[in-house]
């Protein structure tokens, strides 16, 4: 007999799970309503983000979670849910920044997700990104960016090659001074 103890599901992720639909395909007709609907819940989290913003990262983060799962049963020819994904992404930054936690820690989870992202939700979402921060964290994001291109930069294998990475990243980087919160100039 298992000693392992049950935490009871807070009501919001009843609403996020019958909201996103577990094992029901969404088909292009059907997604507007659809996002419609998750967008109701995900509004109800945006609420809790005052007063209970701990509590509302981690229904972001669920509700992340579940939209992950649900992308492989929707046709989001439209991209109406993948901009919603966006928006779940920049509340969950909201949330953790009202509840305090520490900058260097959103931007590292949120550079994670980044990485691992199959499904192209945050394609561009740094110029978003940018503009949810406060100034501690897109210090923060700013200088785990930077570290990531010093490092390829050094595992570079003839200089021939920098100039052609750093073009590369100059794009992205780019985008996150649009918030006019950056005090120097990107590189390139």
């Amino acid at each position: 007999m298992s000693t392992q103890r049950h935490r009871k599901l807070d009501p919001v992720e009843l609403q996020i799970e019958r909201a996103l639909q577990p094992n029901r395909f969404i088909t292009y007709p059907e997604c507007s309503a659809f996002v419609d609907g998750i967008e109701a819940v995900q509004a109800e989290i945006a609420r809790l983000v005052e007063g209970e913003p701990a509590r509302a990262a981690f229904l972001y983060e669920t509700f992340l979670a579940g939209c992950y799962e649900k992308a492989e049963e929707i046709d989001d020819s439209g991209g109406s849910f993948g901009q919603f994904v966006e928006t779940l992404f920049l509340g969950w930054i909201k949330a953790r920044q009202a509840a305090g936690v520490d900058p260097n820690e959103t931007a590292s989870r949120l550079l994670a997700w980044m990485d691992e992202d199959p499904y192209g939700f945050c394609y561009r979402i740094e110029a978003n990104v940018s503009k949810a921060l406060h100034k501690a964290g897109l210090a923060a994001f700013e200088r785990l960016v930077r570290a990531r291109f010093d490092v390829a930069a050094l595992a570079a294998p003839s200089p021939r090659k920098q100039p052609s990475r750093r073009k590369t990243a100059t794009p992205s980087l780019r985008s996150l001074p649009a918030a006019g919160s950056c005090q120097r100039p990107w590189p390139g």
